[in-house]
């Protein structure tokens, strides 16, 4: 069977190979990726939404995840040699910093979240080292059991509240989708689920000490500077990432009956956004409703729900990202949109 290359491929690859010529060459280089990631992408957005995938464009399937994780890693260590080894000037930098980290939190987030949901050894391992090198690691064991079996309850670090804003948000996610992706470890290892203690055959082994890993590469391989720019990006891409769970399911509820049994998962519990280029660039994440359905389902077989049984956003999701930094702003658009659901899916919910 001839391989044709994806639309997925062609919006993933592009600021790939442009960040990786932007880290090498310098100069205003960085602009063409940063201007993709930051500004094309929302025109984009604007003029193509609901383009259908042909079935040429679904051939990279099991691929391409893959790819862009090798890619990833490599351009970590680009992105450490650009900003903290070589001596461009801060015109460059700062513009080539941003790209790295909106790559990182955009391409990396949703490749590490395509393959953490694959049944395979090599692919799984390669999505929780993407995680673990944004010093996120944890987020391997917190989406998978607990974010999915209990998203948009009480029970859920990562389902944002009616009216929570993202800071006070991210505050509660992080902390909360670490102690709980602990516990539900401890439980699958029958151990206490309070129980704290991390041995070698724990995950959380691996994800304290991977990023720990990460550090220290940084900091031998660029100093100080290596270090901190290390973490500055990792701050982005766990921003990113965070962001990305706040806007798919702020305000979405399940019912729970007095039994404490929770209703099943349904469309209507996660925003979604069939955006061309955005829902490219992230391999189909917006298309929320159906993963949370179907978690193992592959990117490319993804499908939106239509408007009567799941909530659409009313912007795509990078602008939504935006919005949701303005607290205010955000509910004002938000909160009617969450209340008028509700009511209308109060038999449902």
């Amino acid at each position: 069977m001839t391989r044709h290359l994806s639309t997925f491929a062609l919006v993933t690859l592009l600021p790939t190979v442009l960040l990786a010529v932007a880290a090498i060459r310098g100069g205003l280089w960085p602009l063409l990726p940063l201007f993709l990631l930051a500004g094309v992408n929302h025109l984009i957005d604007s003029l193509f939404e609901n383009r259908p995938d042909s079935p040429a464009e679904r051939a990279l399937t099991d691929l391409l995840p893959g790819i862009l994780a090798c890619c990833h890693f490599a351009l970590l260590a680009l992105a450490i040699y650009a900003l903290a080894i070589k001596t461009d000037p801060l015109t460059t930098k700062i513009p080539l910093f941003l790209a790295f980290g909106l790559y990182f939190a955009t391409v990396s987030n949703a490749t590490g979240h395509e393959l953490i949901h694959r049944r395979q050894r090599l692919p799984f391992q390669l999505g929780k080292w993407i995680f673990i090198s944004h010093l996120f690691g944890h987020h391997t064991s917190a989406h998978r059991l607990v974010h999915h079996p209990y998203v948009a309850t009480r029970f859920d670090p990562n389902t944002a509240r009616y009216n929570e804003s993202f800071y006070s948000f991210y505050r509660r996610a992080w902390r909360g989708s670490f102690r709980a992706g602990l516990s539900a470890e401890n439980t699958r290892r029958g151990l206490p689920a309070e129980s704290r203690h991390i041995d070698v055959s724990n995950p959380y082994f691996s994800y304290i000490a991977g990023g720990i890993l990460f550090l220290v590469l940084a900091t031998l391989a660029g100093g100080w500077t290596g270090l901190l720019t290390y973490l500055g990006l990792a701050l982005m891409a766990q921003g990113g990432l965070l962001l990305t769970d706040y806007v798919q399911h702020y305000g979405l509820t399940r019912s729970e009956g007095e039994d404490g049994r929770l209703m099943p998962i349904a469309p209507h519990h996660s925003w979604n956004a069939p955006h061309w280029f955005t829902r490219n660039l992230t391999l189909n994440a917006p298309l929320h409703s159906d993963h949370h359905a179907k978690p193992a389902k592959p990117y490319t077989e993804l499908t939106n729900h239509p408007e009567e049984t799941a909530p659409q956003l009313p912007y795509s999701p990078g602008i939504m990202s935006i919005i949701a930094l303005n607290p205010i702003r955000w509910r004002r658009i938000m909160n009617p949109k969450v209340a008028e659901w509700a009511m209308r899916h109060r038999k449902n919910t």
